[in-house]
Formats: structure tokens, sequence, C-alpha cells
């Protein structure tokens, strides 16, 4: 077999054994909670090695991040690289935040999870930044960085507008619409019209 093909070969064979403790850490998750589960029961449910967990999952910790790495890299394969997403800036970020919303509402319970917990260990004095220093957040959290950029560059955006400040701002708004429904339920159109809402707020402003 020509080693291309090999290299090919033996990268999805990593990448479905990463799928499968993924899956199997976030079924224990859901059945037992997230402290409750051990990385030797990860490893038995998805029938490994403790030690091969810790090779694609450093600390239990990662597997929260783990989740805004797929959903970065689903986003990207359906809608394609920021840099070549068309309309104004408004438009780009509802895309995205819409498109996240329906990943989120297809498994709620995993959201949920996903998002408290990653929320806690934030906050948490002891954490160390152990959730905000993976590279699978920082890159979900630059598309929208990346977007207000690009709205500066056309003119859209003031000039004098931090993009990190507008982000957080932004950001911030859909978080919390999308955990309140997590936490509430209700209508997924109900959903997509108050984040589009809110968006108009915050580009349209609050003053008269």
């Amino acid at each position: 077999m020509p080693p291309a093909a090999e290299l090919g070969r033996r990268e999805r064979k990593k990448r479905a054994l990463r799928r499968r403790i993924y899956q199997a850490a976030f079924e224990l998750f859901l059945e037992k909670g997230f402290e409750e589960t051990t990385v030797e029961e990860i490893a038995d449910r998805a029938d490994v090695a403790k030690g091969t967990v810790f090779n694609y999952f450093p600390r239990k910790t990662s597997f929260l991040a783990a989740v805004a790495d797929d959903w970065t890299s689903r986003l990207v394969e359906e809608l394609g690289p920021v840099e070549g997403w068309s309309g104004t800036t408004r438009e780009k970020l509802e895309r995205a935040f819409l498109f996240l919303t329906d990943l989120a509402v297809q498994n709620p319970g995993l959201s949920r999870l996903a998002f408290f917990e990653s929320l806690r260990h934030m906050h948490s004095p002891w954490n160390e930044g152990r959730i905000t220093d993976e590279e699978p957040v920082r890159q979900f959290l630059a598309i929208s960085r990346s977007v207000l950029r690009q709205g500066q560059l056309s003119g859209e955006i003031r000039p004098d507008v931090e993009p990190e400040h507008a982000a957080t701002l932004i950001e911030s708004a859909f978080f919390r619409t999308l955990v309140h429904w997590l936490q509430e339920g209700g209508s997924v159109d109900g959903l997509h019209d108050e984040i589009s809402g809110k968006l108009d707020i915050i580009f349209e402003g609050v003053a008269a």
C-alpha cells in the first residue's frame, strides 16, 4: 500500500477511536454526571486502555473542549472558511449562530452538560484556565472575532470598536439565550427569533 494511503487509513482509524472515546464519555456524563464519571469508566465503556483515553483527552475537561472542536469543524464543513462567507457582518453572525443553535438542539442533554460544566470549570478558582486554554475553544471563539474584523475592513463596523469587546458582548447574548432555552425548553423557531432579535438590538443600538 502506498505511504500516503497508509497514512490516510491510520488517520481515519485514529479519528474513529477518538470519536468512540468521546461518545463513551458523554454517555456516562449524561448517565452519572460529569464529576462522578471516572476515566477508568470511560475506558471500559470505549473498550480501550486508560492510557489511550489520556492520549486523546489529557484531562477530563478536555471532553468539554471537544464539543467546541466538533461544532467548529461542522460549521466550517457546512458554511466554508469564515474568510469566504458572504453577506453583511450581521448576516454572517446570524448564519453562524443559528447553525450552532441547530446543532445544540439536536442533542439538548449533551449541549446542556457541555455548556454548564464548561462555565462551572471556567469560573472555578482552582481551574487555572484549563478550559479556556484549549485550542478548540480558541478556534471556536475566533469565528465571531474574524467576522467583526472583516466588518471593520469593509467599513460596516466602526474602526474604534475593539473586536474582542464586541465579540464578547455578542457571544454573551447568544450563549445566554441558548442556555436559557436548554434549561427551559420551548420552540426552536422561537429560539431562532430571539437570537435574531437580539442581534438586531446590538447592531441597531438602543438609543432613540
